[in-house]
């Protein structure tokens, strides 16, 4: 139904994995400490020293961002590796395809014209990988969207783990809720994963105006919403069970669409759908039932077939399917708040969200 992608994720080479390396990335400075009651100068120790991250930003508002650092091997022996992070700007116009086993090329081609370092492609894309957000996009109108959040809201097991807004600069919903001052993404743990949808129109108009315009992207991302989770860590890889995805390749090639629907099974137990508000005396009861319907994910199709019978006679269907056309027609059924709410069981039946066990967090 939706195609999943990574949209960004850090990348580590080993560095004897690369057969060039740029002075600008192997270049260090030492930091200097300084007495604050004395204003002396202390001796710099290794410690001290720090590797120089080489940010490399374009006229048309992306960046590209690589280190070398220290990291543990897989023999347990301390090495030193080629961090990248990449993301799915560095696609260009093919944005909205995101990271897939079918573009990674295209990213790798984009990283090597940079003339900064040099590995083969299998070496890239078996490298490890961390911070990884995987996304996908759905239409979903203003309306619409302010009803999904809605019906996130009276969904999830912790309300209080969620914050929302929805202005002219920022629309969206998203977990874990922080303070002002601490990102959500840097406050999320393995139980408590960064979740995030948002407006993708907004996004563009607001952070990266100048790359959508560039790529020609506006009109595209119009009534885009976008689901974001990031896997962050090792200690979340093992909670998700995919520990034993090592590589970017492996990861690329898995499932991705049962990794998004463990990460965000961890605020669900079950859905609840906002009931149209609609109340017309004539029609109480079916109204009610039908909203019933609604709020057990019912989408138009099962409701018309309510009334669309075959164990009644045929003037008795006619008047039962003319009944539903009126009720439909008249606004007495809220065909927007439906349509709204079979977005919403569309998305959370991607995401498996339905009566799902109770997870602690």
């Amino acid at each position: 139904m939706y195609q999943i992608k990574v949209d960004s994720c850090k990348l580590s080479i080993p560095i004897v994995n690369c057969s060039f390396i740029s002075s600008e990335l192997s270049d260090f400075f030492i930091t200097q400490k300084i007495n604050v009651d004395t204003g002396e100068l202390h001796h710099s120790t290794k410690e001290d020293i720090k590797r120089i991250p080489y940010q490399k930003n374009t006229d048309y508002g992306t960046y590209y961002r690589i280190w070398i650092e220290p990291q543990i091997s897989s023999f347990g022996t301390n090495e030193e590796f080629l961090s990248i992070l990449i993301n799915s700007k560095h696609l260009g116009k093919d944005y909205f395809k995101g990271i897939t086993k079918h573009t990674i090329k295209a990213i790798y081609e984009d990283v090597m014209q940079l003339d900064l370092f040099k590995c083969s492609f299998e070496d890239f894309i078996n490298s490890r990988y961390q911070d990884t957000d995987i996304a996908f996009d759905f239409k979903c109108n203003t309306e619409h969207f302010k009803i999904l959040k809605e019906n996130i809201n009276r969904s999830t097991l912790f309300p209080e783990m969620w914050a929302t807004t929805s202005t002219e600069k920022n629309s969206g919903i998203w977990a874990p809720k922080t303070p002002s001052n601490i990102k959500p993404r840097n406050f999320a743990t393995p139980s408590k994963p960064y979740v995030k949808f948002y407006s993708k129109q907004i996004d563009f108009q607001t952070k990266s105006y100048d790359f959508a315009k560039h790529f020609g992207l506006m009109e595209e991302s119009a009534d885009i919403v976008r689901f974001e989770a990031t896997i962050k860590n090792s200690h979340h890889k093992k909670l998700l069970k995919i520990d034993k995805l090592k590589t970017f390749k492996e990861l690329l090639n898995s499932d991705l669409h049962a990794i998004i629907k463990d990460i965000v099974r961890r605020y669900f137990e079950k859905r609840k759908f906002v009931k149209s508000k609609e109340d017309t005396p004539m029609d109480k009861v079916l109204i009610d039932l039908i909203d019933l319907a609604i709020s057990k994910g019912a989408d138009k199709e099962t409701i018309f077939k309510v009334f669309d019978r075959e164990d009644v006679s045929r003037k008795s269907n006619y008047n039962l399917v003319q009944k539903y056309h009126t009720l439909y027609a008249e606004d007495k059924i809220n065909h927007d708040r439906l349509d709204a709410n079979e977005l919403s069981k569309n998305v959370f039946d991607f995401l498996g969200i339905d009566a799902q066990t109770k997870l602690d967090i």
